[in-house]
Order: structure tokens, then sequence, then C-alpha cells
């Protein structure tokens, strides 16, 4: 496969920490030369490094891009979560020669002049729904892990959220993949589907597990990652 390195970025409410049961099982591969989980700005390790109320979509890019190139990552596999949908558009064409791939995983993507807030009257969506967390992030996680996530999440910079989206997923011409996440009840498969219209990726791969795969199933989820990067 030749050596890779991987960028995981995370959704809404997230921080660096929900990718660290995947993190071991990427780096324990002979062909992974870097994995790095990202804090985003207001997230985190830097829940007050800014003013919520301050804080772009910009913002977001800006530090995928800083990572990239601070770390001189070359081989990229970018991988984006839920609500990173909207980052990895933004992010890809300042570090096009540096990637690989891009991971859509089940991710959220409105259309060009629409926000993640105008998907949120969709009625397959969870605000729609009124879902509370447990059952949006934790249904295929047992009680511990469960705990685990739900003490950790944060609230998410509402301007992030209003922002409509100005770049196509396809602007940078980066070979896609969508990972459609077959028991996800924050963003159904019928949801993503909707999603992947948008996204237009190269490939389209299903994987059995909620959103919060990354819990429920690190390492089959790693692994899943790895096939992916494969050139």
């Amino acid at each position: 496969m030749g050596s890779v390195s991987f960028v995981l970025v995370h959704g809404a409410a997230h921080g660096a920490w929900c990718w660290e049961r995947v993190v071991p099982h990427l780096q324990a591969s002979p062909a992974v030369d870097a994995v790095v989980a990202i804090d985003l700005v207001g997230h985190g390790s830097r829940l007050e490094e800014k003013s919520l109320d301050s804080i772009r979509l910009d913002d977001y890019a800006d530090d995928v891009v800083r990572e990239v190139e601070t770390r001189d990552l070359q081989d990229v596999v970018l991988v984006g979560h839920s609500m990173a949908g909207l980052t990895l558009p933004l992010a890809a064409p300042r570090i096009q020669t540096r990637l690989r791939r891009l991971i859509y995983l089940s991710t959220a993507n409105p259309p060009l002049g629409q926000s993640i807030n105008d998907l949120m009257t969709d009625p397959l969506s969870p605000v729609s729904r009124e879902l509370d967390f447990e059952t949006m992030f934790c249904n295929d996680l047992d009680d511990e892990d469960t705990a685990w996530l739900l003490n950790q999440l944060e609230p998410e910079p509402p301007g992030p959220m209003a922002e409509a989206a100005r770049v196509s997923p396809r602007s940078a011409g980066i070979e896609s993949t969508y990972v459609l996440l077959k028991q996800d009840e924050a963003l159904p498969p019928a949801f993503q589907r909707e999603q992947i219209r948008n996204v237009q990726p190269d490939e389209v791969v299903t994987f059995d597990a909620g959103h919060s795969a990354f819990a429920s199933r690190p390492k089959d989820l790693a692994d899943l990652f790895l096939r992916c990067a494969r050139p």
C-alpha cells in the first residue's frame, strides 16, 4: 500500500477523544506513518481557546491545514465524521498535493447555499425526530461506553451550524469514499444517501454500526480505513 498518514476530524459536540480507540489500531499497521486526531478550536483540549460565538467553518479548515502542514504529512487520508463533512471540502483544496483520499464517515453535506441547520429541517434529521444524544449516538453501545461518550460531549459553536456550504466536495478532485453506517440513528441510512448524492464520492461502502462506530467497532473501523487507503 505504501506509507500513509491518517488525519481524523471529529464532528459536532465531539473532540479528538472520540477517535482514541481507533488510533492504536491504525498505528499498529506497518503501512502507517502517522495518525493525528485533531481537536478543532472550541472542542476538547481547545474548548476555551476562542469564544464559541466567534468560531467559523474557516477556523475548522485552518486547524486541519495547520496540522497537516506543520507535521509535513504526505499521502494523507483525511477522515471526517458527521458535521466534518463541511470541513473536509474547505480544507482539502489547500493541501491537495498532500492528500491520498478523503473519507466521509456518515457525514452531513448540505447542498451549496444550505447549512447544517437547514439540513436539520429534514424529517429524517435528529432535530425533526426530537432524538436525545443517547439515542442518536449510543444505540449500539453498552452502558459503560454510553456513559464514556455522553460525559465528554460539549456544546457546538453556533456559527458553523448556520454557515452555508460554499465549496463542492468534488471541487478538489481528490478520490473519496463515503462510509454509510447502517445502524445510524443520528443520520439514518436514507438521510446518508441524500448526503451521498451531494458528495458524489468515488465509492460508497457500508459499515454495520451506529453513529459512534469509532466506539462500538474501533478495530473493524480502522481496518476499513486501511482498506480505503489502498491505491
